[in-house]
């Protein structure tokens, strides 16, 4: 899918006039967001597939570039970072390398709290070679082509990070392109990564006041309808794991009840823009919340563990795992509790980021914010500045949620943003075609550009084992994405 987005949006500034060049990996990144483990047949997929688009769109020759190997550093030369903070605040010559390895390696554990001194110093340093050698070939190219305008594929990762923080030192506009409200849709974000919160605050604005009234209404209860029923397309549904109308053995509805929808918090750990100063982690206020209403029998707490935490061994998890209280209870994320019978029931529900929050209130239900999200400042939730705040808020008799529609111009915009294709089509994010040809997985030029790639197999075992733990097995080579260590 996000080849064919690239491929869109090549055509359409080739239909403008623009000249178009183009940066190839060349399989020179130890690893990258969507291949972590460097596995070569994915990388030989991606290469052939890459130069054949170029090619199909018009690229010349001249005009296509490839990533230098000799360029990527064996270990970070400089000294290593200390703690998370320090990693986070790493530069090179005036340019962060450290936030966009921080943000690669949390990704791949799915563990905010790293070991940089121990266990996770080898990963560390392997994502921020990876940072450094790529800035110094974007340095390069730069160099030699001088372009108006950088595009780019997400941003967020150790591999493409730098390139943000090099284009904003030399004033060069940059465009992160990500999937938009459905497959179907994409958006550019302009000088801005795709979890910027004002800036999809700001599409948010324009989307809402640029469609006539009854439609962006009717889109709107259509997805917060489907979402309840798990047929939106915006995000993935965890409905299939839960049991309609469950709600946790011993729920008392006599008790005033708070329920915490939790959210994983490995992708925003290393977003600027997410930073709040009301906690450093969600587990810190469930803790403190917990401390505050130790006393309080006839208040209930309960934290709804997000489902995609089922697979997880972390600080986040271990943490919740371990907390006991007598007015306490843990929902786990594979338990069969369904989340929207518990919203329905909780007195008030409390949220960090999640979309539920925002869903809460359009199912009647008082809803609070603690921290930041994409739907802060529509006054469809409670937003509480300080601790103090939130326990008077949590603990009010017979709060009343806010009104339902405030939450309309979220459940729209989720449901509506973005750009339609014109020259690509998208069946799946796996299923694509560019002008009626499909993009094919496997092609004789994929086997030959792998069979060019063999040279470097010691360094994919290399990559595999740092980043899995574990030696490459013949069952995974076909495997290109590789996100959690497995357990010993």
């Amino acid at each position: 899918m996000h080849q064919a987005t690239e491929t869109e949006l090549m055509m359409r500034r080739r239909e403008e006039g623009v000249e178009v060049y183009v940066l190839f990996c060349g399989a020179a990144l130890s690893t990258c967001s969507l291949n972590a483990t460097h596995n070569l047949v994915g990388c030989a997929l991606c290469q052939q597939r890459a130069q054949r688009l170029a090619g199909q769109v018009g690229i010349p020759e001249a005009n296509r570039f490839s990533l230098d190997r000799g360029l990527f550093p064996k270990s970070y030369p400089e000294r290593f970072p200390a703690t998370v903070a320090e990693l986070m605040e790493l530069n090179f010559e005036g340019i962060n390398i450290g936030r966009g390895a921080a943000s690669s390696t949390i990704s791949i554990l799915r563990e905010y709290a790293l070991d940089l001194n121990g266990k996770d110093r080898q990963l560390v340093d392997l994502e921020l070679c990876n940072a450094l050698g790529a800035l110094l070939n974007y340095r390069r190219t730069l160099d030699g082509v001088n372009p108006d305008e950088v595009i780019l594929f997400n941003g967020r990762h150790s591999e493409l990070l730098p390139l943000l923080e090099l284009c904003r030192q030399r004033n060069i506009d940059f465009v992160c392109h990500e999937r938009g409200s459905s497959p179907q849709r994409f958006q550019e974000f302009v000088n801005e990564l795709p979890h910027s919160i004002s800036f999809r605050r700001g599409l948010l604005k324009t989307l809402w006041e640029s469609t006539p009234v009854k439609e962006r209404e009717a889109g709107a209860i259509r997805w917060f309808e489907d979402k309840r029923k798990g047929a939106s397309r915006d995000d993935r549904s965890y409905l299939d794991g839960m049991e309609s109308g469950q709600l946790p053995n011993g729920y008392d509805k006599t008790k005033h009840n708070i329920v915490i929808f939790n959210s994983s918090e490995d992708e925003m750990q290393t977003i600027s823009e997410w930073d709040t100063p009301l906690f450093r982690n969600q587990n810190e206020v469930v803790v403190k919340l917990l401390d505050a209403l130790q006393h309080r029998d006839d208040v209930h707490l309960y934290v709804r563990m997000h489902p995609n935490l089922a697979v997880v061994d972390n600080q986040q998890t271990r943490e919740l795992y371990e907390l006991k209280q007598a007015n306490f209870t843990l929902i786990g994320p594979g338990e069969i509790v369904d989340s929207y019978t518990l919203c329905a029931a909780a007195d008030v529900v409390l949220t960090f980021a999640s979309t539920i929050g925002i869903e809460a209130t359009y199912w009647g239900t008082a809803s609070v914010l603690y921290g930041r999200s994409f739907y802060e400042g529509e006054d469809a939730v409670y937003e509480p500045q300080n601790f103090e705040e939130l326990v008077n808020i949590l603990t009010s008799p017979d709060l009343s949620p806010k009104p339902r529609v405030n939450a309309y111009k979220y459940g729209y915009f989720v449901s509506h943003y973005g750009e339609t294709y014109r020259f690509a089509k998208i069946k799946s994010p796996t299923e694509v075609s560019i002008i009626g040809t499909p993009l094919k997985k496997l092609t004789p030029s994929v086997v030959w550009q792998f069979l060019q790639y063999l040279s470097q197999i010691p360094r994919w075992l290399r990559t595999h084992k740092i980043i899995t733990g574990t030696q490459l097995k013949l069952s995974q080579l076909t495997k290109l994405y590789s996100h959690l260590r497995e357990k010993a």
